[in-house]
């Protein structure tokens, strides 16, 4: 079977083939009757509507081939738009990140914001006395 004659593709050719099935026997009245000439050109008629039948099939063929890319195309512009908007949305939520941090280190009092030493050094050192040695002072 070809694919002319496939189920999908009858009611899509049915009209050339008829027309080449016509030329064909006109053709054959034609050479019986002993007109060679006509003959020659009704076949060649034949021929011609019988690749119109094949260049439908294979039109519709690539109709359907294209419905299918198109269709892809538009998802695969769908997710494109989407990501679009996803990283738009990111670098959106980063800045506004960066403004809270700024705002928040900015309104941070100036002593919280130096980190604190060592713990020896931190503690004051006491006030010294001086030592009464014993036995008195003598002079």
């Amino acid at each position: 079977m070809t694919q002319l004659d496939a189920p999908e593709t009858r009611a899509l050719v049915a009209e050339p083939l008829g027309k080449a099935k016509a030329a064909e026997e006109r053709a054959k009245n034609a050479r019986a009757s002993g007109d060679l000439q006509h003959a020659t050109e009704l076949d060649v008629l034949a021929l011609t509507w019988a690749q119109v039948a094949s260049d439908l099939v294979r039109t519709a063929a690539a109709e359907k081939k294209l419905a299918e890319v198109q269709k892809q195309l538009g998802e695969l512009e769908q997710k494109a738009a989407r990501s679009q908007a996803l990283i738009e949305q990111t670098i959106a939520r980063r800045g506004r990140a960066e403004q809270n941090l700024a705002t928040f280190e900015a309104s941070k009092p100036a002593s919280a914001s130096k980190p604190p030493a060592d713990k020896a050094s931190a503690k004051k050192p006491a006030l010294s006395r001086p030592v009464k040695a014993k036995g008195g002072d003598k002079k």
